[in-house]
This record gives structure tokens, C-alpha cells and sequence, in this order.
């Protein structure tokens, strides 16, 4: 079992290099996405090509299509989740399980956890840390945690309507002063 840490929202700029725990580079993603026929691609730091995701769909249910040794193995799919998301990868019959909020994601083969991932708390969020039960694993599930991340919900930081329109201050009926008191601070640090 090996972690794995990988830039948060990484895939936004062009190259990446994937740590192990000691802070050794492991491996190198390159490539794009948003575009039908964009991929993203898997090296070793000498240069191998381990593996590779293609995106074949845009649209509300993305769809991508997984590679190992230039062999199509899987494919993903979004499905149409709220919080909570479970979703099937055709082809290597792993079953994600997780919530795109927070970014906690693990994944199954059978009753096997294939892969966990989480944000690393020490970094402020900007790395997620991805825990690998098998070492011949970690290309494939590299690039699924790139996917998964891609399609993460992001919180805006600046809500145009909230913004242009202002917060009313007048407490709500029923509501605790210092509850109210609270939000609206919390509100107005958003707004800023």
C-alpha cells in the first residue's frame, strides 16, 4: 500500500508530477481536457507511457474511456448524483463510492478497496492524497482520481447575485439572535 499525493485541479494546467509519501517524484500526467478526443496521459519519470484517459462525450454525463498499455481497459461515466455518488467503471468492474463536495472518494473491485482519496488536510486542500492497496494499480487509479476531481463541485467564491443585490440585515422570525448574528457575518466575509 502506497500514497499517492496529486495536485488539486492539477489537470488545469499542463504537467504534472505525482509525489509518494517521501516526496519522490513517481510519476508525470500531461495533457487536457473539455474538448471531445482531450486525454490525459500517465508517465514514468523515465519517459513510459503507463496509461491514459480520453474523453469520448462532453455534455452533462461526461463520458471517458480508460487505457492501459495503449489497451482500452474501462470506461467511465458521470452519472446524474446529488451528493452521494456511486459509480460503475465498465471494463475493470470497480465501483466508486464517494461525494463530490468533499472530494472523499473510495473505490472497490469486488469487496477489495482498490483506492481511497481525500484531500490532504496539512496542505490546505490544495493536494489530494490518493492510498493504493496494489502498486500495479496505481496508474489506472491516478488518472480515475483526476476524474473524479475534475468533476468535483467547487464552491464559488463570489456569488454574482449575492454580490449585486447585498444581504438585508433583519433577523428572521423565531431565529436566535447570536445564530443570526453568526450567518450574517459569515455572509458578508463571503461577499468580500
Amino acid at each position: 500500500m502506497r500514497t499517492l499525493y496529486l495536485r488539486d485541479r492539477a489537470t488545469d494546467n499542463s504537467t504534472t508530477i505525482i509525489n509518494d509519501q517521501s516526496n519522490n517524484a513517481c510519476y508525470l500526467v500531461t495533457g487536457k481536457w473539455g474538448l471531445r478526443h482531450d486525454a490525459l496521459s500517465l508517465y514514468t519519470m523515465q519517459g513510459q507511457l503507463l496509461a491514459e484517459v480520453k474523453q469520448l462525450a462532453l455534455g452533462l454525463m461526461p463520458k471517458f474511456a480508460l487505457y492501459q498499455n495503449q489497451q482500452r481497459v474501462g470506461t467511465i461515466g458521470k452519472t446524474l448524483g446529488f451528493v452521494s455518488e456511486v459509480v460503475y467503471i465498465h471494463g475493470l468492474n470497480w465501483v466508486i463510492v464517494g461525494n463530490a463536495l468533499t472530494n472523499h472518494y473510495r473505490v472497490f473491485r469486488n469487496t477489495q478497496q482498490v483506492f481511497q482519496m481525500l484531500p490532504d488536510q496539512s496542505s490546505g486542500g490544495y493536494y489530494l492524497t490518493i492510498t493504493v492497496n496494489q502498486e500495479a494499480d496505481e496508474p489506472l487509479a491516478i488518472l480515475v482520481a483526476y476524474v473524479l476531481n475534475h468533476w468535483a463541485h467547487r464552491k464559488i467564491k463570489e456569488p454574482q447575485k449575492a454580490k449585486q443585490w447585498g444581504v438585508k440585515h433583519s433577523p428572521l422570525p423565531g431565529m436566535a439572535t447570536s445564530l443570526y448574528n453568526h450567518c450574517f457575518a459569515y455572509l458578508n466575509q463571503l461577499l468580500k
